[in-house]
């Protein structure tokens, strides 16, 4: 089996180790010299083996077969106007997603340019994203398995590019019809770097939202973007003032009747302060939005049943702590009066406690994922004096910083009455909320400590005692004002001073010639006989003083001797009367 060959040591003659090999020992090959143009030349044919292959010599393995070698291709350089070979060469309908998606990436990015609400800082993230995207869909598309994954997302991308830039061009136009005022950017920018005051009213009307109108929400909302501080002051609607424009007093409520401005310039006289700019929303809008932002999470004090409201809401009932409201229930929410012993006041603080959960909501980037829906719901439902520059402005603000407020609520107080001597209601004897000169007072500081920027607010927060919850009957639809308690006295307007003249009626009781009843006026009330003297600084009327002993005995006296002299003209008894102005009939 094996071939074995005695070798013998060349060095020792003797008798050696016997060495066995496998095989015979095959000399090495001679060495070939190689030119390397050779290496780049084709191959040559190989020759077919015969059909009569030589076998192998015994003893040796078979030897496997070769597989055959690809010739090599010689080398060229390209033609300078030979275009290179694209190893990625996209598609027809790969280049047109491609250029449809980059266009209306462009056109996104300007719509949002146009808000004016991004800080710089987050639009070159948003450029930067949406070219990544670019990119990634063209290497995708480039690739033979991602293909059609490429071109779906393309496809998505664009449907959501081409729908947000119609949104945003809506919400646009809808925030141009409900804004006013014409500013340059310098201007509106002042808005973010100086303190204000804006009068939030909430209009009871249901139809088209009209300048002239009841405001049953009057809340002034102090705003220092220097401090981030804001205080909200509410003023119930009965509270008794004086209407900006006339010497006379009436209900707040009834200032709308004469123009937001005139509402504005009332409470301004009230806490001493310039209203800068306004807000009105009536029901509808005030339900839209809510909804618009998802809806608003607000802490009660105690739990309660709000009446319902034919086409707005039914009755609802809420749970002492948090409650989450859509639009309905906030609205159900912000209204009921009748079932708190406080009334009109536990009323404001509940308004208040919406419109700061409003504000959180607002606050956060949410905003801009519901811009257009929530500009759709203020349509026709909502008006302000702010400029659309002065609102992107402030949205861009908050946005930059994403800063927390300290936001401070107080509700001026009082004491019920009752006033036949409102300017819009002459003659009607009608409930009126005599004004706490100190809880005006105390608003006043607020608003004094926010302007002025303070470090920390005076506290003045209110949180109202638990008192006894009434299940409400009354419909607060009704147009006419329903006292939340039993006015304590009955209201005397002070005489005007001597320089005013007099408001002249005809003697039908129509105003004269020359004055117009529904607008403001320097009209004044003649005070009711009996009534005292009031000082002319005084910011509360006095009450009516009942008659003496002394009086009642007098006009009794008065009384039975008009009686008297009434019973002897007609029986001709000379009681009570002279004997000689009777005259005595024949016999």
């Amino acid at each position: 089996m094996f071939d074995e060959n005695e070798h013998t040591h060349p060095q020792n003659n003797d008798e050696g180790p016997r060495h066995i090999h496998r095989g015979i020992k095959r000399s090495e090959p001679d060495e070939v010299e190689v030119d390397s143009a050779d290496f780049f030349s084709p191959e040559p044919p190989r020759p077919s083996r015969p059909a009569s292959a030589p076998q192998p010599e015994a003893g040796l393995p078979p030897e496997p077969p070769k597989s055959p070698v690809p010739p090599h291709k010689q080398w060229k350089p390209l033609h300078p106007s030979e275009a290179a070979p694209s190893a990625d060469k996209l598609p027809k309908g790969g280049m047109v997603l491609l250029g449809l998606q980059a266009v209306l990436s462009l056109a996104a990015l300007v719509q949002l340019w146009r808000t004016q609400m991004l800080p710089v800082l987050y639009l070159v993230i948003i450029t930067a994203l949406l070219v990544l995207l670019w990119l990634l869909v063209r290497k995708c598309l480039a690739s033979r398995t991602g293909a059609v994954v490429a071109r779906v997302l393309s496809v998505m991308l664009c449907a959501a590019l081409a729908v947000g830039c119609v949104w945003a061009q809506q919400g646009l136009t809808t925030l141009n019809n409900v804004t006013s005022g014409l500013l340059t950017g310098a201007e509106a920018n002042k808005i973010t770097k100086e303190p204000f005051v804006v009068y939030l009213s909430g209009v009871d009307n249901r139809g088209e939202l009209t300048e002239n109108a009841r405001s049953d929400v009057n809340i002034l909302a102090v705003v220092n973007p220097v401090t981030k501080q804001a205080a909200l002051i509410n003023t119930p609607r009965d509270y008794y003032v004086d209407l900006a424009g006339t010497e006379s007093k009436d209900k707040l409520t009834h200032a709308g009747l004469y123009g937001v401005e005139t509402s504005m310039a009332t409470l301004g006289n009230l806490y001493g302060v310039d209203v800068d700019h306004y807000i009105r929303i009536n029901f509808a809008g005030f339900i839209s939005i809510i909804d618009a932002i998802g809806g608003v999470d607000v802490y009660s004090d105690q739990a309660f049943t709000s009446v319902g409201s034919p086409g707005y809401y039914d009755p609802t009932t809420f749970a002492e702590g948090w409650n989450h409201l859509d639009g309905k229930s906030a609205l159900a929410f912000a209204r009921e009066r009748h079932a708190f012993k406080t009334g009109d006041i536990q009323r404001g603080i509940n308004q208040m406690k919406v419109i700061d959960a409003m504000a959180n909501k607002l606050k956060s980037p949410t905003l801009l994922m519901s811009f257009s829906k929530l500009m759709d719901a203020a349509a026709d439902c909502f008006v302000t004096s702010f400029s659309q520059e002065q609102i992107s402005a402030l949205v861009r603000m908050q946005l930059g910083d994403l800063a927390s407020w300290d936001i401070q609520s107080y509700t001026v107080t009082g004491s019920g009455a009752k006033s036949s001597k409102c300017y819009s209601a002459k003659g009607q004897s009608l409930y009126v909320m005599k004004p706490d000169e100190n809880s005006v007072n105390e608003a006043k500081a607020l608003i004094a400590a926010v302007l002025g920027g303070e470090d920390k607010l005076t506290s003045t927060s209110q949180t109202p005692e638990k008192t006894e919850v009434y299940t409400p009957t009354a419909d607060p639809n009704a147009a006419a004002s329903v006292p939340e308690e039993s006015p304590d006295s009955v209201i005397v307007e002070e005489p005007a001073p001597s320089d005013v003249p007099a408001e002249s009626e005809a003697a039908d009781g129509q105003p004269a010639e020359g004055s117009t009843s529904g607008e403001p006026n320097a009209s004044t009330e003649v005070p009711a006989e009996g009534s005292e003297e009031v000082p002319a600084d005084s910011t509360e009327s006095p009450s009516f003083s009942m008659p003496t002993q002394e009086q009642v005995e007098q006009a009794a006296s008065s009384l039975h001797q008009a009686a008297s002299t009434v019973l002897d003209a007609l029986f001709g008894s000379g009681t009570g009367g002279d004997s000689s102005s009777a005259s005595t009939p024949a016999a």
